[in-house]
């Protein structure tokens, strides 16, 4: 294969610290131009390494241009990061591109979350080399404590670090020992649902789900409702009333009785969202609505094995045969279900569509199906060929929407 001759240098700041820090918009697209917006940043703030990662592709940039005919552009996102970042710096780069349709690209990053849109710019342009950008420290400790800084500073950290204390505060002043006997409650089924995953399906359910009275699963879901106000209730109700002095106990109690419904609510939801994928003719919807249901119920044979444990109706062993079987067992339905999902999505006509990313972005055409391997084959605009699992599919349509 042919040397690409035309080269762009691209470097990413995908929370746009340059806006923010010092008010730099993106994108900037030439040598100088980046060379003033790296000075200009660095003096707003010293400690960022987007400032480094920009004088890293003017030092590229300066390498590759005497061979090739080159250019350099820093692209930036959006502070709230997700959809309206990633949405940024695809516009940006097809601007760029448009001024200057280069044959292949060179990746600047200085860290893990600039790497997320890489494939992206891969389903735009072909990534020939990538460089990572890391700013060297003299101290190890310096070094953790300002990583440490700069996690506090994403949402989902914290929530954790901050929210939960805070939370647990709030409730003792206003409870006093109520109260924490009510946190200790709600933090005891939070670190449940984060232990099993089962928070991860909730905001994924929650992130898909659509009120429409025209649909049959919205009828499921009112139905469901009551089911779920009730089990809080009674467990909020055990909490508080409760006379046991063992907080281990207590916790037990409460979700042992909030476990009488919650289960059934959520059987029903998930057969409701069944029956709208029947509806739809979505058939391969339903391997994933088997594996809610057997995770629901392998979950409600475990956590209420482990709570028996802990109030002492069951012993320690009855607990690990529960969840030696219901992890076994949940094993065999997710390979169940994983290849029933394989064998309805290769029997359908998908060679020719074009398949976009949740955030609208288009990455190619599917141009094969692999049965063997259970993966589908895109080109994108590039000529790059990108295999994907049936697992990254989202949606399925006249366009193809996937996790991406």
């Amino acid at each position: 294969m042919a040397e690409a001759k035309r080269l762009l240098v691209i470097n990413v700041d995908i929370d746009d610290d340059l806006g923010q820090k010092a008010g730099i918009k993106g994108p900037l697209i030439g040598r100088k131009v980046n060379f003033e917006a790296a000075a200009k940043f660095l003096v707003a703030d010293p400690e960022d390494s987007d400032g480094n990662a920009i004088f890293k592709a003017i030092k590229i940039y300066d390498e590759l241009s005497t061979d090739h005919d080159c250019e350099i552009a820093t692209l930036t996102g959006h502070a709230g990061l997700g959809y309206r970042a990633y949405s940024n710096v695809v516009e940006q780069l097809e601007k760029v591109m448009a001024g200057f349709p280069a044959e292949a690209c060179v990746y600047v990053s200085d860290g893990a979350s600039d790497d997320q849109i890489l494939p992206l710019i891969q389903s735009r342009i072909k990534v020939n080399s990538i460089f990572p950008v890391t700013i060297k420290q003299t101290k190890e400790l310096e070094k953790t404590y300002f990583v440490i800084l700069e996690k506090l500073k994403e949402p989902h950290y914290a929530r954790i670090v901050f929210g939960i204390p805070g939370i647990a505060l709030l409730l003792y002043l206003m409870l006093q020992d109520t109260g924490l006997r009510l946190f200790v409650f709600l933090l005891g089924i939070y670190l449940i649902f984060k232990g099993f995953g089962v928070e991860d399906i909730i905001i994924r359910s929650l992130s898909q789900f659509k009120f429409s009275l025209d649909k049959v699963s919205t009828i499921f879901y009112f139905a469901a409702l009551p089911l779920v106000a009730v089990s809080l209730f009674l467990g909020v109700d055990r909490a508080l009333n409760s006379d046991t002095a063992n907080i281990g106990k207590l916790a037990a109690e409460s979700v042992k009785v909030t476990l009488l419904l919650l289960p059934a609510a959520l059987l029903i939801i998930v057969a409701g969202n069944a029956i709208q994928a029947l509806i739809e003719k979505k058939r391969y919807l339903l391997s994933d609505n088997i594996t809610q249901a057997a995770a629901i119920l392998l979950l409600w044979l475990i956590i209420g094995t482990l709570v028996d444990w802990i109030i002492g109706t069951v012993y320690f062993s009855d607990f690990l045969y529960a969840l030696i079987v219901g992890a076994a067992a949940m094993f065999v339905v997710s390979h169940f279900a994983r290849k029933l999902k394989e064998s309805i999505i290769a029997r359908m006509n998908l060679e020719g569509k074009e398949v976009y990313t949740e955030i609208g972005s288009m990455v190619g055409k599917i141009v094969g199906i692999n049965r063997r391997k259970g993966t589908f084959i895109v080109q994108t605009g590039s000529g790059q060929k990108l295999d994907f699992e049936f697992d990254y599919i989202s949606r399925l349509g006249e366009k193809i929407i996937i996790r991406y």
